[in-house]
């Protein structure tokens, strides 16, 4: 196992569709990372499952729920490729993945861990892009925030970059992928993973634990990408303002079907047209004092426009909002 290598894992953070996966791709071009190609949800779904098994109950859910993505097939593709035709790995041998896996979990360290970091060694180095150049790897899964403490007790040289969205663009961009989410569990949802991103930056420091707005990216995206530079001390290239994925060029996955060859401004301020009055009454009375501490401006909202019940259901969510604390 490359022991300085492993030692210096990225975690990117955030809520689902804030931006997690552009921040991932510009990372992707670089020589300095090796970037894994999809979530691998480790610390939400591998972990739980792999509690209490055999070291060969492990290695047989890690080819299930850790490198399964390289089990790839034009033809008959098996239920993680249906959705995602444009992501083909075929060109990476599953078998020489599983092969190379099997032989990092066998002689690293008898931790959990071991699995996450044996799925970035052995895609690095199937596909070529683990090199002498090589010094962070990256890990994308919405939600990582709320490991924090496990990434920094397992990887004490970690560093995380979350990302936020203004949750109005951010919740009706995932009401596309997931139709039945309303505001209010929406707004609970990106308020946890705000409050939870603010709370580890104050805990680990801005050198731990960097935070950026999508919207800043997309609008001053040679600033932000020096930021990130800087917090890799590293030198800035134009290369950071490339999206690519496995090194090819990456078009995006926005749910309103945007194709990108660079950073676009296109997906802010969507929620003005597609938000609904009640839905914006719900998402700013739960999540507006976490969205003023990271600078987003709230629309007004006059309660004359709606009906006594909903003028009702929106004081209680703020009042609710008030108790909690959100």
């Amino acid at each position: 196992m490359n022991i300085e290598f492993v030692k210096h894992p990225i975690f990117i953070c955030g809520h689902p569709k804030a931006g997690t996966s552009l921040v991932t791709s510009l990372l992707d071009g670089h020589p300095a990372f090796v970037v894994y190609p999809e979530e691998t949800l480790f610390f939400r779904r591998f972990l739980p499952a792999i509690e209490g098994k055999t070291s060969e109950e492990k290695l047989a859910l890690a080819d299930q729920l850790l490198t399964h993505i390289f089990q790839w097939n034009i033809e008959s593709p098996p239920d993680h490729q249906k959705d995602y035709p444009d992501r083909d790995y075929s060109d990476i041998d599953f078998n020489q993945i599983h092969k190379g896996f099997a032989e990092v979990v066998q002689s690293g360290e008898d931790s959990d861990k071991t699995y996450l970091e044996a799925s970035i060694l052995a895609f690095g180095r199937i596909s070529g892009l683990l090199t002498g150049k090589s010094r962070y790897w990256v890990e994308k899964s919405p939600y990582n925030e709320f490991f924090s403490d496990k990434i920094f007790e397992w990887w004490p040289e970690a560093k995380c970059v979350h990302i936020i969205r203004d949750p109005r663009d951010n919740f009706v961009s995932y009401k596309r992928k997931h139709p039945g989410w309303n505001a209010k569990t929406f707004a609970w949802n990106w308020v946890r993973s705000t409050r939870t991103g603010l709370a580890n930056q104050v805990r680990y420091g801005l050198d731990r634990y960097f935070m950026i707005r999508f919207e800043d990216l997309l609008q001053k995206p040679e600033f932000e990408t020096q930021r990130l530079a800087e917090l890799f001390n590293l030198e800035w290239d134009k290369s950071l303002m490339e999206p690519t994925r496995v090194g090819d060029s990456w078009r995006g996955n926005s749910m309103f079907g945007d194709k990108f060859d660079s950073i676009s401004t296109d997906p802010i301020g969507r929620w003005k047209e597609l938000i609904s009055p009640m839905e914006l009454a719900i998402v700013q009375a739960i999540a507006g004092k976490a969205m003023s501490a990271v600078g987003y401006e709230l629309e007004d909202v006059s309660l004359e426009d709606f009906s006594c019940r909903e003028k009702i259901k929106i004081l209680r969510e703020r009042v609710v909002a008030r108790l909690k604390k959100a």
